[in-house]
C-alpha cells in the first residue's frame, strides 16, 4: 500500500499534465453542422491534434496507474462497498469511449487531403460517440460522492466537485440531439466534452495533491520525543 500511496497521486498529476494540451485544442473545435468548418479545422490544426492525441495517449498509462491506486485506497474503507467498483467501471467505460473517439478523429484528420468528406464523417462520429458515454461519467461522480460522504475516504470538498461533475456529465447527453449551438457535442457549451473532461481533471488533480500531502513523510505529524 505504501508503494502505491506514492505512485497513485504522482500518476494523477502526470495524467493531468499529459492531458493539459486538450485545454488548448478543445476551444478550437468547430460545431458539427458544417462539413466545411470541420475540414478547414483539420487543414490548419492537423499537427496540433497529432501532438494532442499523442500526449493524451501517453496519459492513459497514468490513468490506469492512478485508478488502480485509487481503488486500493477506497477499498481500505469498510463502508465503500460497491461504490469502489462503480468508480473503476464507470471511469474505464467513459475513458474507453474517449480513446475510441480519439482514434476516429485522428484517422479522419489524416485523410483530409484524400477524402475530405470522410474526415467530416469521422470527426462527427467521434464526438457523437462520446455523448452517450456521458452517463458513465455521471456515474463516476455519483460514486465519488458516496465514497466521500458515506465512506469518508476523501475530504468533503471532493463531494461538492463530484456534484458539479454529475450535472456537467448529464448535460453532455444532449450532444446527441443537434449538430449546432450550445447542445452540440462538437464544441457545445452544454453538450461538448470540455465540461466533463475538465471536471474530471480538476477532481483528479485536487485529489492527487491532497493524497500526496496526506502521505508525504515531511507532512506527517512527528511522534512525541521519549524521555531522555
Amino acid at each position: 500500500m505504501r508503494h502505491w500511496n506514492r505512485w497513485g497521486p504522482l500518476s494523477g498529476i502526470l495524467l493531468c499534465v499529459t492531458w493539459a494540451p486538450m485545454a488548448y485544442a478543445i476551444p478550437r473545435l468547430p460545431d458539427l453542422d458544417s462539413s466545411h468548418d470541420v475540414q478547414a479545422f483539420w487543414r490548419t490544426n492537423q499537427q496540433l491534434m497529432q501532438v494532442v492525441v499523442l500526449s493524451v495517449s501517453v496519459g492513459f498509462l497514468f490513468l490506469l496507474m492512478f485508478l488502480g491506486a485509487l481503488i486500493e485506497l477506497i477499498r481500505t474503507a469498510a463502508d465503500a462497498g460497491a461504490a469502489s467498483w462503480i468508480v473503476l467501471g464507470s471511469a474505464l467505460m467513459f475513458m474507453t469511449a474517449l480513446n475510441v473517439a480519439l482514434g476516429l478523429d485522428i484517422a479522419g484528420g489524416l485523410i483530409i487531403d484524400v477524402e475530405p468528406a470522410s474526415t467530416y464523417a469521422s470527426h462527427a462520429a467521434a464526438f457523437l460517440l462520446a455523448a452517450p458515454a456521458a452517463f458513465a461519467g455521471a456515474a463516476f461522480f455519483v460514486a465519488i460522492a458516496v465514497v466521500t460522504w458515506e465512506a469518508k475516504v476523501f475530504p468533503p470538498w471532493s463531494g461538492w466537485i463530484a456534484v458539479v461533475g454529475v450535472v456537467v456529465n448529464a448535460g453532455a447527453i444532449f450532444g446527441v440531439f443537434t449538430l449546432s449551438g450550445p447542445l452540440n457535442s462538437g464544441n457545445g457549451v452544454v453538450g461538448g466534452i470540455a465540461g466533463p473532461l475538465g471536471l474530471y481533471l480538476v477532481w483528479v488533480f485536487a485529489i492527487s495533491v491532497w493524497w500526496m500531502r496526506r502521505t508525504s513523510p515531511a507532512l506527517q505529524p512527528s511522534a512525541p520525543a521519549g524521555p531522555a
